[in-house]
Parts: structure tokens; sequence; C-alpha cells
């Protein structure tokens, strides 16, 4: 009778035991999925900085060289005389797209920014794109590697840069370094097409 007993109480003893231990199963099995889960999703956030850091190194457009019509009055008017900036990719850099793309030009009295539209023109708020070089990877819109493109712009209108002046302009691409360029206007601006860079 004892011995039946005793018999009991261990069985009982063992389906506890195996209760609590198909549990802790269990919970070790949702564990590890939700660690599983958690490290793709790192790995792939990860993966996206890595190459957004990789386009943020890599990605420049090089200013080749900065000219202006009409300085033969002594000043740029912003109503009547363009810039005309020529760019080129670094090496090394991927592709840009133009309409992610701002162009501005800081005066000592003014800053304009401007954007580009596809198929649009030069003006006081957008640059128009004249492609001089179309290399095999050519797509209109953006910048390849192998392209080289003239952005031209009109000063806003009521900026006057005298003889002597300092500007600047910048490229602001969406994704790597911005390199602005420094000018100052001839002493003496007497031809119709003026050099500004380099």
């Amino acid at each position: 009778m004892v011995e039946e007993e005793k018999d009991e109480k261990k069985a009982a003893q063992g389906i506890g035991t195996l209760i609590i231990f198909i549990a802790l199963i269990l919970v070790a099995a949702v564990a590890a999925g939700v660690l599983i889960q958690t490290a793709s999703t790192l790995q792939s956030k990860s993966l996206d900085v890595g190459r957004q850091t990789q386009e943020k190194v890599s990605t420049d457009l090089e200013v080749v060289q900065v000219y202006a019509a009409d300085g033969r009055d002594g000043y740029f008017n912003g109503s009547i005389d363009n810039f005309s900036v020529v760019v080129r990719l670094s090496s090394g850099s991927s592709a840009i797209k133009l309409s992610d793309t701002l162009l501005r030009l800081d005066t000592p009295i003014s800053t304009q920014p401007m954007t580009y539209i596809l198929g649009g023109g030069a003006s006081e708020t957008q640059y128009g794109v004249t492609y001089l070089i179309n290399s095999s990877q050519h797509k209109d819109g953006y910048i390849s590697q192998g392209d080289s493109a003239e952005l031209t712009f009109t000063v806003m209108n009521g900026t006057d840069i005298p003889e002597s002046s300092t500007l600047t302009i910048r490229v602001l691409t969406k994704n790597g370094a911005i390199r602005p360029v420094q000018i100052t206007t001839p002493s003496a601006m007497v031809e119709y097409y003026i050099s500004l860079y380099p």
C-alpha cells in the first residue's frame, strides 16, 4: 500500500517536471525567434547605413570652370547676365540625379538657391543643363561617370556683383561632400565673357 503511494507521487512529480521542461523549451524558442528577427533587422539597417556612408564619401561633383556673360558695364546685372558652371563627376563617384541637386550662389548681400527641372531652362530660381560630353552611360537628368555638363542660371534681379567682389558657388548633392568654389571678380570687367574659375 505504502509502495503504491510512493510510485504515484513519483509519477506526479515526473509530469510536473515534464510540463516545466516543455514550457522552458517554448520560452527558449520564442526568445530565439525574437533574437533572430532583431539580429536580421539590425543587419539590414547596418547594410543600409554602410551603403549610404559609402555614397556620401564617394559621391562628388567637381567644378571644372565658372564664367559669366556680359561684364562690359562693370557690373553683373541680374536681369540680363548669366552664370555658367561646368561640372563633372569625381573619380569613383556614382551617378548623380540633377533634380536632387541644388545650386547656390552666395554674394555679400544675398543668397540665391536654384533647383533643376528636366526640360526647364535657366532662370533666377532654376538652372538649365547643357551636356558638353555624353558618356556611354549617359542619361538625361543625371550626371554619369564620363559626362561633362554646363549648369547655367540668371543672377537674381536686383543683385549687382561689382568688380573685385567675392562670391561663392556651391553645388549641393543629395549625398556626398559639398565643395564651395570661392570666386573674386576681376578688377576690370571689359569682355563679354568673363572667366571666373579657375
